[in-house]
């Protein structure tokens, strides 16, 4: 009997549902053999629903953080809600980049455990889309994260947005968001998903010649920052790096820090930014595996944590309130150094891993 590429996506759909879920059983002790993290657009079209269905999943599952964050009203806004209440204590400072691992691992885990995820999280590349994002089929056709948004737009209590347009087409299209951009605390909202990309910003800092400077930097303290971006005035453009200058890209909700996963562009955005660390880290694993430095404090002019501690970012450092795999204890930095590092024994004098992923390039 012939078997239709419809039938067979809306049974991988269906699948996906959340009546449909069951827990995966307990993830084994030794990382034997890695979660595959692959570029979006390489996977087939039933592993871009499986992702794509899983992610909404959660927006239709009820919140489990209610009662630390009372305007979560599924578990998407969970995870919403928790990189709200931390940005300023994870934004231009080193301990970015082991908080924001943590943090996709923990929505890794959660779209696996909770809504039937098959692998990892997939990553997106822009650099293969830098001379014309819109045409990316990351952002294009039914299967995708949707492109460009339409306006005009009003945004909650009133009044229009300069920040975006509604997007409405894609798998997201139409989406409400439940929660206003802004710093926390998070507040009930009803709104589109919103979005306005930048071509200028796209072919400048999406471009391929800054990832390879990014990855030729000799240490952690060189290469966190280069890789995250500032936002030094008065013209802050120079200074934005790959990180920034691919929200400020993406405009909309990925362009206000405090609720760019609004976007769920956010998590293959996200996902590539620790690619390029692991890679980096790959190039060179006897200095560069569990290197790791730069203040605890925010750099730059933009201070949003009041009277934040001195010192630098150690293997020690706790990753608030992040605690990866179900544990009973916030994650800390050394933990999460080696993405195949659970159950393998640690270089001496180094803590346990608790990660088991690569990337696929």
């Amino acid at each position: 009997m012939k078997v239709s590429l419809g039938s067979v996506l809306l049974g991988a759909l269906l699948a996906s549902t959340p009546a449909e879920v069951v827990a995966h059983p307990g993830h084994p002790s030794t990382c034997v053999v890695t979660t595959k993290r692959k570029e979006f657009r390489t996977l087939s079209n039933v592993q871009k629903l499986n992702f794509l269905a899983s992610v909404k999943c959660l927006m239709n599952r009820p919140p489990a953080l209610s009662a630390t964050y009372p305007a979560s009203t599924s578990r998407w806004t969970d995870f919403l809600l928790v990189h709200q209440a931390n940005t300023p204590f994870v934004h231009w400072v080193g301990q970015f980049l082991p908080w924001h691992r943590a943090f996709l691992q923990d929505f890794e885990d959660a779209l696996r455990n909770e809504c039937g995820l098959i692998g990892g999280i997939p990553y997106w590349n822009p650099a293969l889309d830098f001379a014309n994002l819109t045409a990316s089929p990351v952002l294009s056709g039914p299967l995708s994260f949707g492109g460009n948004g339409v306006g005009p737009v009003v945004i909650p209590p009133g009044g229009q947005s300069s920040d975006g347009n509604c997007v409405i087409d894609g798998f997201f299209g139409n989406v409400s968001v439940r929660v206003a951009q802004g710093p926390p605390p998070g507040q009930v909202a009803d709104r589109c998903l919103l979005r306005y990309i930048r071509q200028d910003f796209a072919s400048y800092w999406m471009n391929p010649s800054h990832v390879a400077t990014v990855l030729a930097q000799p240490d952690y303290a060189t290469f966190a920052p280069l890789l995250e971006g500032d936002m030094i005035p008065p013209d802050v453009f120079p200074t934005m790096g790959i990180h920034t200058g691919g929200h400020a890209t993406m405009g909309g909700d990925m362009s206000d820090m405090f609720t760019s996963n609004s976007d769920p562009i956010f998590y293959p955005f996200h996902a590539n930014i620790d690619r390029l660390w692991a890679k980096w880290q790959a190039a060179n694993p006897t200095a560069r595996q569990y290197d790791i430095s730069n203040p605890i404090a925010p750099r730059g002019v933009i201070q949003m944590w009041p009277n934040p501690p001195a010192g630098n970012v150690t293997l020690d450092y706790q990753l608030s309130p992040l605690k990866v795999g179900g544990s009973s204890t916030v994650t800390t930095v050394g933990q999460i150094m080696n993405t195949k590092g659970k159950g393998v024994p640690s270089a001496p004098g180094k803590p346990n891993g608790i990660l088991c992923y690569e990337y696929v390039e």
